[in-house]
């Protein structure tokens, strides 16, 4: 069912896309010449040859495709009111694709994605209009428009933006500046790097005709082929890091799952607190191999071990991150900040923590999350030397803990986020229970 913020959004932006268009139809009428009606045939092919590629750029949480580069081609070669209809028809032409590949959505959604690209195409013409741009067929006119055209290209993205975001932050209920920090900069950039193509296939156009549209495929097929490759290559690398994580964990039944899980749980906090999403994803791989050091076999005994720890063997845990950073360090393609977090999980805000002793601001963000979600996970399972916490003993700990242990930010984004309400406690984990140690022995092994 679609919540009455979501119906008074598409609602909105469809009226306001209507007016748009009529405002540009009436400022901007188009002009119907052979020439003109040749481009129009020319950008609407290279348009739909673009959505038949299925391209999609996954980026901050949100998606763009490359199908604007015919819509700004068009408000440069043949006017706006043209590259209205170009964006009618494609639009169109998406919608009754999808149905056949059987991806069919929701028409309010249709609805909204159309309404919203009506609105970013006007903005980019108009803009252009405003500032002295004049669409033209002839190469020494055209020349002259590629100030114009920059700041109607920004007119576009920024539309677009504002929409996408907008409409986001409604239905995930999360403050609009938040998301835009997640979504419209990775958008913007991404989009702004390639509109250049835009200009240079008008260019290509204008200087050799029709034929040139094969010039401006070979990019899109180039880009959608680097990118899907890219894609699968992160993918690959993601299932490879968690098989061997569920391998190193599998021959201990204390720890099987525990970094999948504390991976999980530390993309939720890091998405609580509206970090970027880049470095949500940081965040997370740091998570899933932030124990990694301790495949070592010694460490299963100390995990097994129901007494407690000798001197030797607590050196030895306090060495297992630095040995995970020199295992992770290996892998060149590796970012500094995932070996930041493998290596600082275990500092407290106090500066009582290990390896280094960090305190307060110095110890990166994503280490304060992995910390306080690998230390719930501890609390809410079993091991050989206590039995699993309750979910209110582990919200009292963490609260009791904070601003000593643990950074009020992340508690209170863990405590906002639902993650104890959806912990698989134990079977036999009480709601209350007396613990044989303090939290410190808890978290510590």
């Amino acid at each position: 069912m679609l919540s009455r913020k979501l119906r008074h959004v598409v609602t909105v932006t469809t009226a306001a896309a209507f007016a748009a268009v009529v405002a540009v139809f009436v400022l901007h009428p188009p002009a119907i010449t052979s020439e003109a009606l040749l481009a129009l045939g020319t950008l609407l092919a290279l348009g739909l040859f673009s959505t038949l590629l299925d391209f999609r750029i996954t980026e901050g949480g949100s998606t763009t495709s490359v199908d604007f580069i015919p819509l700004l081609g068009a408000v440069l070669l043949i006017g706006p009111s043209y590259a209205l209809i170009v964006t009618a028809i494609l639009f169109v032409f998406r919608h009754f694709l999808s149905e056949r590949r059987g991806r069919r959505k929701p028409f309010h959604k249709w609805l909204f994605n159309t309404s919203q690209r009506l609105l970013a195409v006007s903005a980019a013409g108009l803009v252009f209009a405003w500032f002295g741009g004049s669409p033209s067929l002839e190469a020494v006119e055209f020349r002259s428009t590629f100030p114009p055209f920059l700041l109607g290209v920004v007119g576009y993205f920024m539309v677009n933006a504002c929409a996408v975001v907008y409409v986001i932050s409604i239905s995930e209920e999360t403050p609009f500046e938040k998301v835009w920090r997640n979504v419209a900069g990775h958008l913007i950039i991404f989009d702004v790097a390639i509109s250049p193509l835009a200009y240079l296939f008008a260019i290509f156009y204008v200087l050799w005709g029709a034929p040139t549209v094969l010039l401006a495929i070979m990019p899109l097929i180039g880009l959608r082929y680097s990118y899907g490759v890219n894609v699968e290559l992160q993918q690959l690398n993601n299932d490879l890091l968690r098989v061997l994580v569920k391998t190193i964990e599998a021959r201990d039944p204390y720890t099987s799952g525990h970094s999948l899980r504390v991976s999980e749980r530390s993309r939720q906090i890091a998405e609580k607190l509206g970090l970027p999403r880049k470095l949500v994803r940081l965040i997370e791989t740091g998570a899933l191999l932030h124990d990694i050091g301790k495949i070592d076999m010694a460490y299963s005994e100390i995990l097994r071990q129901a007494g407690p720890l000798t001197p030797e063997q607590r050196e030895l845990i306090r060495a297992h991150p630095d040995k995970g950073v020199a295992i992770v360090s290996s892998v060149r393609s590796m970012d500094q900040k995932v070996l930041e977090y493998i290596r600082h999980h275990h500092e407290w805000l106090d500066g009582s923590g290990y390896p280094v002793g960090l305190s307060n601001r110095a110890i990166p963000i994503g280490a304060k999350i992995i910390m306080v979600s690998d230390s719930i996970d501890a609390m809410a399972t079993d091991r050989p030397y206590r039995a699993a916490l309750g979910r209110e003993e582990i919200r009292r700990e963490l609260v009791s803990n904070t601003g000593t242990q643990f950074d009020p930010d992340v508690v209170q984004a863990t405590l906002e986020s639902g993650i104890l309400e959806e912990l698989l406690l134990a079977p036999n984990a009480p709601e209350e229970s007396e613990r044989p140690e303090p939290i410190r022995e808890v978290i510590g092994h």
